[in-house]
């Protein structure tokens, strides 16, 4: 009989995993606590609107070595739409000022250049790092345990040349290389691109990437992609308990160390198994599905010091009209503050303008998204928990006061909307179990840089990790890279050589 290998979380890591692992002839099964696939890569239905909840743009989305080989071991990547934005987003100012962040490399040095003339050895440095990006091909990532010396020798011919510029610019914050701009418009464009902890080498690579063409977004929303990988892996003879919270990682004692063998439900129902997979929230799998008896140092420090990307609101709203844009995704300030929660005001709004994507809203309508980060996940847990009355009201003063400070920019909202919804920390946490309703787990500071946490555990045999919390940095590749790497380690440990199906390219 072929080995079992109970994988929890339905995410992208979770379905990576049980994909490869399908294909190199283990029984596996997958307990997700949700009733879909995709964990946060993910979209819902309201009043006719799809509201996408996660992809802004996919790395890997064309032909060649690397991501998009991978992404076509799990989707015929054929079958996929993608539309390449023209404009990263448009920051504009109180004055009616704006900065247009072109993905265009060419463009973009001359609309920064135009802007802000002063501030030319900035734009320089930046214009330059991810011109030389643009040249590098990133190899597959992989485990160190899986690293043979061809690889080493594989990935120093791909990154020699840019080791040093990688270095450079992965010990600079976002917000620190914004801080040098002499231009106030630029400065704030440039503390914009992402979260502002985030290694500035993050985005200078992100630009190579969309000047490349090589992260489109696909054309059907988050869930749709989520669920072609759940078609992938269910054809592969893959079985999914959907509604099944995992309580605890059952072990038991071998010789010298303790072996995973298997999980126990919330209702106390116990499935066995040769090994444990767990693509499921990290602080939750450590410290309470297996009470906190495995961890080293380096884990536990990152779970006490560590710094997460933050949890976050998300505004949708459907109007009955075309807003027509230049940039589909837009910062702009709104016409008065407003108070999300005790410790949050926002002044700017960023929107998103879904016209790009037919699929997300019905002819001749809008689909409006905006992500608010917020650290206050305990309050909007801890709301909806005891006061759900007000937990209401406050959604409801959120969305109007937000909807009527953003038409001074977007002209008349209140009088053509016919959907509005607003999730919050609390939202994610029901449905990912994300600790502290963190988006995408661990920030790529300049501290962490490019580190990564262990795949296992000590003293625990046949258990592994995949997954945004042994990632810093998140996103779906490095969903797809770990969970490929899981599989890959499992096979190394079972004696198996690892192969992969693809479709037909």
């Amino acid at each position: 009989m072929p080995e079992k290998v109970i994988i929890i979380g339905g995410g992208i890591a979770g379905l990576s995993t049980g994909c490869y692992l399908q294909m190199n002839g283990f029984e596996t099964e997958i307990h997700e606590l949700h009733n879909l696939p995709g964990g946060l890569c993910t979209s819902w239905t309201r009043n006719g609107f799809n509201i996408d909840g996660c992809i802004h743009w996919l790395v890997g989305s064309k032909p060649g070595p690397g991501l998009y080989d991978a992404w076509n071991e799990l989707i015929d990547m054929k079958q996929l739409n993608i539309y390449d934005h023209e404009i990263f987003y448009r920051f504009e100012d109180e004055n009616g000022k704006c900065i247009r962040f072109f993905n265009d490399i060419d463009k973009l040095e001359k609309e920064l250049l135009e802007k802000a003339p002063e501030d030319k050895v900035v734009i320089s440095d930046y214009i330059s790092a991810a011109r030389r990006f643009s040249r590098m091909k990133l190899p597959m990532g992989k485990p160190r345990e899986l690293f043979s010396l061809s690889d080493g020798f594989d990935a120093m011919i791909k990154m020699g040349p840019y080791l040093r510029l990688l270095n450079k610019w992965s010990k600079v914050s976002i917000v620190d290389f914004a801080a040098r701009c002499k231009n106030p418009l630029l400065r704030k464009t440039m503390e914009n691109l992402f979260v502002p902890e985030m290694g500035i080498v993050f985005v200078m690579i992100t630009t190579a990437w969309m000047h490349n063409k090589t992260a489109g977004y696909p054309i059907g929303g988050s869930l749709a992609f989520s669920q072609l990988i759940e078609k992938r892996y269910l054809g592969l003879g893959g079985k999914i308990h959907y509604n099944s919270r995992i309580k605890e990682i059952n072990t038991r004692k071998d010789v010298s160390s303790m072996v995973a063998c298997g999980v126990t439900s919330a209702e106390g129902k116990v499935y066995k198994s040769d090994y444990v997979v767990s693509a499921a929230d990290g602080y939750t799998t450590i410290y309470h599905m297996l009470e906190g008896k495995f961890i080293d140092k380096k884990t536990d420090a990152f779970y006490r010091k560590g710094l997460t990307f933050s949890s976050y609101l998300q505004l949708s709203l459907g109007v009955d009209r075309i807003i027509g844009s230049e940039a589909s995704s837009l910062i702009f300030p709104l016409s008065n503050p407003v108070t999300i929660d005790p410790g949050n005001t926002i002044s700017d709004i960023s929107i998103r303008i879904h016209s790009f994507d037919p699929t997300l809203a019905p002819e001749g309508k809008t689909l409006l998204t905006a992500l608010i980060p917020t650290r206050e996940d305990e309050y909007w847990i801890n709301l909806r928990m005891n006061d759900f009355k007000k937990y209401k009201a406050e959604k409801e003063r959120i969305i109007h006061e937000i909807t009527e400070g953003m038409e001074n920019r977007l002209g008349s909202l209140m009088s053509h909307l016919e959907m509005k919804d607003l999730s919050t920390p609390a939202t994610v946490v029901r449905y990912t179990n994300n600790w502290k309703g963190s988006f995408e787990g661990w920030i790529m500071t300049p501290e962490i840089g490019f580190s990564q946490l262990p795949f296992t555990l000590p003293g625990l045999r046949n258990f592994y990790m995949a997954g945004q919390w042994v990632s810093p940095g998140g996103g779906l590749p490095s969903a797809l890279i770990s969970g490929r790497g899981v599989a890959g380690l499992i096979c190394k440990r079972t004696g198996r050589k690892f192969t992969v199906l693809s479709f037909s390219s």
